[in-house]
Formats: C-alpha cells, sequence, structure tokens
C-alpha cells in the first residue's frame, strides 16, 4: 500500500512542514506520493526530491529578500502587509491588478532550490494544485501532467498568492495559489493512489475534518500558533520547525502529550493519580450541579474545564489518562513551562509545584471559604485583573484540602477559574496517592 504526505499551504508556516518531515526520517516513516499547494508544493517538491538537508538549509537561511523586493515592515500577516503598501487611488488599484508584491526573486529562488531532473527521476510521485485565473479552474497536477521544463514554473504558479504576489504566466494564461482551490490536497493524494496518508494542516482547527477520524489517516495539526505567513525571523523558523518535530513524534506515539512532549515509559507508576484526577473532576461538576436551583439569576458555563481538559480530542473518545495528562499541561502552562522540554511526568509535576510555591505567597486563599457565591464572584473578578494565573491556582491549591466549598462556591469557581482550577486538581491528584 502506498504512503501518501499531505502539505497544506501558509506561508513561513510551512517550516512547521519541515519538522514533520525530520520527525518522519527518525521514525524510518517512508513515503511514495506527496502532494502540496502553495508553500506546501515547495516543500513537497523537496520531500520528492528526498533531499531533506537541503530543505533545512533553505528554511534556516530564507530572508524576505529571496522572495520579494517590497519593504515589508508592518507585521507578518497578510492584512498588515497590505495595510502598509496600500493607499487610496490609482497606486492601489494598479497594484492590485498587477499584483501587490515584487516579487521577481522568487523564481530564482525556486530554480536554486528544486532540481526538476531529480524529481522526475525520483520514485516518489508529486502533485500540486493551481489555478487558471481566467476562469478560476483548478488545475490538480502530477509531475507526469506537468510539460518537461515547467516544473519550477507550476510550483510558482502554486505559491502565488495573488492579489499579494502577482499572477504567474505560463504559455498564455495566468494562474494563481492552489489555495483557491484546495489549499490541502488530499483527495489528490488518494487519486494518485495513496491508501494511507500522513496529513500536515498548518492550521489549528482542521481545513479537512472529514478526513480527521479515518482509519487511514494520521493529521498532524499545530498544537501552538505558527505566526504570520509572511514571518521571516530566524528565531519563528526555527521555533515552526521544532514544534512540528514535536507534534509528529506525539502523532505517531513516541511521546505522550498534546501540547506539551511527555516520555511513555515516566507516565508508569501515575495509575492512582490517574484515578483520583478523575475522580476530583467528577466530583467537582457533581457538586457544582447537585441541588442546583432550577433557574439561576446569572448563566453560568461550568464545563468549561472539562472543554479546556478535552480541547485536543477532536470528537475522538477521551480515556483517563488523557484527562490527567491535559491536567499537568494545564498546570504547566499556567506555570509558563516550557512546551519545547521533552518531560518526564514527575519532573513537570516538582516544576509545577516549585512553581506554585508556599502558601504564605497566597494570602487571598482564605477567599474560597466565603458562603456567599457573589461575594466570591466580586473578589474573584478583582483579582483576575490584579494577579496572575499562577497565584489564582496558587491561592485554590493552598486553600483547605478538606473544606466543602458547596454547590454554589463550586460553581463560581467553575465559572470563573476554570483553568487555574483543572491544574490545582492534577497537583492534589498527585499528593495524595
Amino acid at each position: 500500500m502506498k504512503r501518501g504526505i499531505v502539505l497544506s499551504g501558509g506561508g513561513t508556516k510551512g517550516a512547521y512542514e519541515v519538522g514533520v518531515w525530520r520527525a518522519l526520517n527518525e521514525l524510518g516513516i517512508d513515503y511514495q506520493i506527496v502532494t502540496g499547494t502553495s508553500i506546501g508544493s515547495i516543500n513537497g517538491a523537496l520531500m520528492a526530491m528526498q533531499d531533506y538537508e537541503r530543505s533545512e538549509k533553505m528554511w534556516l537561511g530564507m530572508q524576505m529578500g529571496d522572495l520579494m523586493n517590497e519593504n515589508y515592515q508592518r507585521g507578518h500577516t497578510v492584512q498588515g502587509f497590505l495595510k502598509s503598501i496600500f493607499s487610496p487611488g490609482e497606486f492601489m488599484r494598479s497594484k492590485i491588478s498587477a499584483g501587490a508584491v515584487d516579487n521577481s526573486p522568487f523564481p530564482e529562488f525556486i530554480h536554486t532550490n528544486i532540481d526538476e531532473e531529480v524529481i522526475r527521476k525520483s520514485p516518489v510521485d508529486y502533485g500540486l494544485v493551481t489555478v487558471r485565473n481566467r476562469d478560476r479552474k483548478p488545475f490538480s497536477l502530477t509531475k507526469s501532467m506537468i510539460p518537461e521544463g515547467l516544473l519550477a514554473d507550476y510550483i510558482i504558479a502554486s505559491s502565488s498568492v495573488y492579489p499579494v504576489f502577482p499572477m504567474h504566466l505560463i504559455g498564455e494564461e495566468y494562474y494563481i495559489d492552489g489555495m483557491y482551490h484546495d489549499n490541502l490536497p488530499i483527495d489528490l493524494a488518494v487519486s494518485m493512489g495513496a491508501g494511507e496518508l500522513i496529513v500536515v494542516d498548518l492550521h489549528q482547527e482542521a481545513q479537512h475534518p472529514d478526513y480527521e477520524g479515518r482509519p487511514y489517516v494520521t493529521y498532524i495539526t499545530p498544537s501552538e500558533d505558527l505566526g504570520g505567513i509572511l514571518a521571516f525571523d530566524p528565531v519563528r523558523i526555527r521555533k515552526n520547525i521544532e514544534m512540528g518535530y514535536r507534534d509528529a513524534m506525539r502523532s505517531f506515539g513516541k511521546y505522550k502529550g498534546y501540547v506539551y512532549c511527555f516520555r511513555p515509559e515516566s507516565l508508569s507508576g501515575f495509575d492512582s493519580a490517574v484515578e483520583r484526577y478523575n475522580l476530583y473532576c467528577a466530583v467537582g461538576q457533581a457538586t457544582a450541579n447537585l441541588n442546583a436551583k432550577t433557574k439561576l439569576k446569572k448563566k453560568m458555563d461550568v464545563n468549561q474545564m472539562f472543554r479546556l481538559i478535552e480541547k485536543y480530542a477532536r470528537g475522538h473518545a477521551v480515556q483517563k489518562e488523557d484527562y490527567f495528562i491535559r491536567g499537568a499541561e494545564i498546570a504547566a502552562e499556567v506555570c509558563g513551562l516550557s512546551h519545547e522540554t521533552i518531560w518526564d511526568m514527575k519532573d513537570l509535576v516538582d516544576a509545577v509545584k516549585e512553581k506554585i510555591g508556599p502558601a504564605e505567597a497566597y494570602p487571598d486563599r482564605t477567599m474560597f471559604a466565603c458562603k456567599k457565591a457573589s461575594t466570591l464572584y466580586k473578589r474573584m473578578k478583582a483579582l483576575k485583573k490584579e494577579k496572575d494565573s499562577l497565584y489564582l491556582m496558587g491561592c485554590l491549591y493552598h486553600y483547605d484540602h478538606n473544606a466543602d466549598p458547596g454547590y454554589a462556591i463550586m460553581r463560581e469557581i467553575l465559572w470563573s477559574l476554570p483553568k487555574e482550577l483543572a491544574g490545582c486538581l492534577f497537583v492534589r491528584a498527585i499528593e495524595a496517592c
């Protein structure tokens, strides 16, 4: 069975795809088909060449001048870019018709990094998507369908984000970015014979969610925001490469986690804590709902904490260990711990507890002994303006562990401090075992 790699468009966010590729190499996962749109067509061409070193060198050395001549200064988003160069009147109209950016260096950049002869001889089949501007007809093309000598032109066409970049002329027709048809060409890969798919989406919310749960699809999405599509900052590019690597390693079971990476073996011995964390979550929700009035003066969403825990489930069944891992991640995020570290669970627990510190650092912890929900709500609201999440989580953690807050107080906590409560319960579950 052939395995296909599908790569999304997304400008300089595409550095993430290089990190995924690195992980595939380390895991010994091969592929016979690769398809891509826009920046995905560029990375896909390099994958068809089977030249990871060239790809990494290209990305780590990439500068704005390699792609465009405009003085791009205001922000790293298309919106910020357009704002920096557009002005009223004829100038704007002329720029839109011709393409807003002088990307004359771009063809040379493609020809320098992409070797058509190597791609045509490669055992890896290759496909891309572009759109003919005249009638907006999409073209999903494999390398065998592209005339000899024109592969680079079609890659440029697939990457021509009109009206930001000019349309690309091939023969007598102008072509524009394939994202106007399909920014993530999964169907193309399947039509080329892929029976197993590794899909690399540069959006946190899946562009093709129907494919996420398919048994023949490994669907990889960024665990964090990748920044703008024209972010040439080398630090950001390196960060996105590393994020792609970690996310791919998690997707294939090398690490546990959703946003953080945990060594799987480091979770052994935490079975009791897993059970207790799930119990604490259940008790919290039940306490909030028990004997609750049928009609409240204000509508409270007491399920926010559970949505945070289940945020990355994407419709899949969530196991008890998943709840526990997400509790660890939420606590770590509140404490500002690094996403880039490969964690042992015990080390992360120790780091969280160190960040929280002693009870004396949290004089407001006694507020949870309040019997009047409205008073607690006002106090929490004021503290959220004055203090950070770590302080609020510390207050919850150092409040009397054995106290019964009652349903009204628990509802206020679940509604106002869902993230801090999820983290607090994680540390308490660890300590109780």
